[in-house]
């Protein structure tokens, strides 16, 4: 592999203007079939088969409805604290008059009508009480007269003496069964108008109403300009003074723009242009991210008009493809300016660097895509989604890296350094020539020599090495206790799905759910709608006496605010219920509840009663259990994949061991920082939490494919130094401390570009992106400084040249991929004695 990329390399340099008008082409074909073929994103996260889903199947077949319709709501609420006026109230009916004209609503819910209509049930109930009272009262003076005449008869009188009262008594008889039938039913009906005036829409103190709007598909398939007239049907509405709010469903989803990607970049040209000297130099890499990002985005979302691609797909996408584009460019980059460095001429250093350096980025980008890809296994489509395009994007950043870097490179040729270096490197080269024709040596020994003195030099530790590896165990102690410490709020790790909590501050959803949180109970935002399955058969008149008595039962269970009857199957072998929790969607008792009611099972004289809950909130909760539990198995596919990538690479049992244990450490302490901050809102001022909460559900699981990848991108580039001075002679101890020397400086920048590029996603208003973006700032932080330059050059330096070890067996059955390139360069004679193996 590394002769084809040096071939590639060479190529490219070469015939610089063919490999980018090749390039060219392709970004205008993948542009053409972008603008031909894009489709809508979504908001939707869903998994089939929860039980949350299997219940809103059975409620679709039950009812006879459409369980996937999209609700939103509208919030009305006046300015300065007074009640809403009857012409408030007829602007909001006229309104929603107009959204209920709109193609694709189904239909809306007026609060105050609603409110009518249950005040006109309560006075008929009233009014239906009061006239069975009177009638018992009436019937209870009639029964007295009757009592009264009977006993004035004599005990010995004839029959048809009392023949007359005893007509009266039957008369009054049926009248009193005609009551006592009526009775049950008014008490039912009473007892369901309790439970359902516990759940209103119009606020306590009237300033504040919801209004429904039911839409005819489920609320990630509605399109953006139905929403758009939705909202402003309301807004060109005079309301009269009322402020009008809209909803996460209304408001639609959020076009993120690219000041995540700037803020990245900046961050990376500044890191970038310290390390280079040269803006030319430091823009390059810049440039060649771009272009893999945009190959990438324009050839995934080509088909999200036949795929359902997530909102938070792109973000992905760009935020891995940017970080890998940046440093993938600049190691060929770095690897191209030491070889002119030796004196190398510009072609042969380009192709050099490409087969070298070039073969370390298509290893490292491998470990990435199989970790991305991984995410097929698990069986969750909108995570395969997100982990096929983020691995597509990895994709284009290593061909990127390996064909149109090298054409760049040989376009801007000796601008690559900056002027002073330039001259310096020609000046030492001329000297050397000159010493060379003085003593009759050979230009490749002169070269040879020269790069002997270099590697001379690099043998002595210097700067965060020295410390390392003046005590490697104290190093190893304490960089695990260090993570360690950090990764504690690991244990305290809660999953779920944004709600419109975290939102920004300023947004719509942020505001209705405050003012529902303020005027009807935190409970209110996480509603669930729970359905009772009833004994079989139960008929019509048990149906409704069950969904009091249940519903009764159901508002004494623990978390539970409020229960509302809402309908009776058209078979009576169901009930629908809404219950309203004690707290919001993302409290620990809500999962609790949720949960609790899954296992409850109530006794009716009928039979038992179970039941099953659905609803957002419900899914949500479903989602976050589901993912959390195929975790693990995901861990281990990535992981035992990336080994056998690792072990062809290094031709090692320990390093790729080292590397993975080492990754773990990162791992938890990334996660427990991000528990941390996004979970119990330590310096959450800082990274602009609005408020704290349970962390993203899919971030887990992303976070160990992407950071293993990455992680692994830093052991190849790190490690595969020392092993390059390993296969050239150096004993196991010095390779350590060689490989460092040469691969240290560029390790450090890419991994700050790599942090700046994340850090930029944390500020970007979506707390779905924010919390990735961190974790994987994080993660990177811990892995590249904490483990890679610190952990694993301790422990390798105390393993020596057992670091390397590998079986014999294992020799002679795995290919050699020479991940150095060490085919492509003769090493240089030493010009020390050699040094004895340890």
């Amino acid at each position: 592999m590394a002769t084809f990329l040096y071939r590639i390399g060479g190529f490219a340099a070469r015939r610089a203007w063919v490999v980018i008008t090749a390039w060219l082409v392709i970004l205008l074909a993948l542009g053409g079939a972008f603008f031909a073929f894009k489709g809508e994103l979504s908001n939707s996260i869903t998994i089939p088969g929860t039980k949350a889903a299997q219940v809103q199947d059975d409620l679709a077949g039950a009812f006879d409805v459409n369980a996937d319709a999209g609700v939103g709501q509208a919030i009305v609420s006046t300015t300065d604290g007074s009640k809403i006026t009857e012409q408030q109230q007829k602007a909001v009916a006229a309104a929603l008059k107009k959204v209920d004209g709109i193609d694709g609503v189904d239909s809306t819910t007026d609060p105050f009508s609603q409110q009518k209509q249950v005040d006109d049930a309560r006075k008929q109930l009233e009014d239906g009480r009061s006239q069975l009272e009177q009638g018992e009262k009436q019937l209870a003076g009639a029964q007295q007269q009757i009592d009264a005449a009977r006993s004035k008869i004599p005990a010995n009188a004839p029959a048809s003496a009392t023949q007359q009262i005893d007509q009266q008594q039957a008369q009054l008889d049926e009248q009193k069964k005609k009551i006592d039938e009526q009775k049950p039913e008014l008490e039912r009906n009473e007892k369901k108008l309790d439970l359902t005036s516990e759940y209103g829409s119009i606020s306590e103190d009237g300033t504040t109403a919801l209004t429904g709007v039911t839409f005819e598909h489920e609320i990630n398939e509605v399109s953006s300009d139905t929403l758009a007239e939705v909202r402003s049907a309301f807004e060109d509405t005079d309301l009269h003074g009322l402020d009008v709010q809209f909803d996460q469903n209304l408001e639609g989803m959020t076009e993120m723009g690219v000041t995540s990607e700037i803020i990245g970049m900046v961050i990376a040209l500044i890191i970038l242009l310290i390390m280079l000297g040269t803006f030319v130099a430091a823009g390059l890499p810049v440039l060649m991210a771009l272009v893999g990002v945009g190959a990438a985005y324009l050839g995934a979302f080509a088909l999200s008009d036949v795929v359902d691609m997530n909102s938070t797909t792109p973000a992905l996408g760009s935020m891995l493809g940017l970080a890998v584009g940046i440093d993938y460019s600049l190691f060929i980059l770095n690897r191209h300016r030491n070889n002119l460095r030796r004196g190398m001429g510009m072609h042969e250093s380009i192709a050099l660097a490409t087969g070298t350096s070039g073969n370390a980025v298509l290893f490292a980008g491998t470990t990435v895509v199989i970790a991305l890809l991984a995410l097929n296994v698990v069986g969750i489509p909108f995570l395969s989604v997100m982990g096929n395009v983020a691995a597509f994007a990895v994709v284009m950043a290593v061909v990127v890296a390996v064909t149109l870097t090298p054409a760049m490179l040989s376009l801007i040729g000796r601008r690559v350094m900056p002027r002073r270096r330039w001259d310096a490197i020609q000046r030492r080269a001329q000297l050397r020539r000159d010493a060379a024709e003085i003593v009759g040596e050979d230009k490749q020994h002169t070269a040879d020599r020269a790069h002997a003195l270099t590697a001379e030099r690099d043998t002595t530790p210097r700067g965060w090495l020295k410390v390392v590896l003046a005590k490697p165990v104290l190093t190893i102690l304490a960089t695990v206790a260090v993570l360690g410490i950090i990764a504690v709020p690991m244990t305290q790790l809660r999953l779920g799905l944004p709600d419109g909590s975290s939102q920004s501050a300023d947004s719509g959803a942020y505001k209705t759910y405050k003012i529902v949180e303020d005027k009807f109970g935190a409970g209110r935002n996480g509603t669930v709608a729970a359905a009772a399955y009833l004994p079989e058969g139960t008929t019509e008149e048990q149906a409704e006496d069950l969904q009091v008595d249940l519903g009764e039962q159901l508002r004494e269970q623990d978390h539970v605010s409020a229960v509302v009857p809402a309908a009776i199957s058209k078979d009576h072998s169901m009930l629908l219920y809404q219950i309203i929790p004690d707290e919001g969607p993302s409290a620990e008792s809500t999962t609790d509840l949720v949960n609790s009611l899954r296992d409850l099972r109530l006794d009716t004289p009928e039979g038992e009663a179970s039941f099953g809950v659905t609803g957002q909130t419900a899914m949500n909760i479903d989602i976050s259990e589901n993912l959390f539990k195929v975790l693990p198995v995901y861990l281990a596919i990535v992981v035992g994949l990336s080994l056998i990538v690792l072990i062809l690479v290094f031709r090692s049992i320990w390093v790729p061991l080292s590397a993975t244990i080492g990754f773990l450490f990162s791992l938890l302490a990334a996660f427990g920082a991000t528990v941390a901050v996004f979970q119990w809102g330590w310096l959450g001022d800082l990274f602009n939490i609005t408020e704290p909460g349970p962390i993203l559900s899919f971030l887990p699981i992303l976070a160990v494919g992407i950071l293993f990848g990455l992680a692994m991108d830093y052991q190849m580039f790190l490690v595969s130094a020392m092993r390059e001075a390993y296969s050239h002679g150096r004993d196991g101890k010095t390779a350590v401390v060689v490989g460092f020397n040469h691969s240290a400086r560029v390790v450090v920048a890419a991994a700050l570009i790599m942090t700046g590029v994340f850090m930029g996603f944390v500020f970007s208003g979506d707390p779905m992106i924010a919390s990735i973006g961190f974790v994987l700032s994080a993660g990177v932080l811990f892995d590249a400084f904490v483990v890679r330059m610190t952990l694993i050059p301790a422990l390798m330096h105390l393993m020596g040249a057992k670091a390397w070890w590998f079986p014999k067996w294992a020799e002679r059955i795995v290919p050699d991929v020479d991940v150095e390139g060490a085919s492509l360069e003769r090493p240089a004679q030493p010009s020390y004695p050699a040094q004895p193996t340890q």
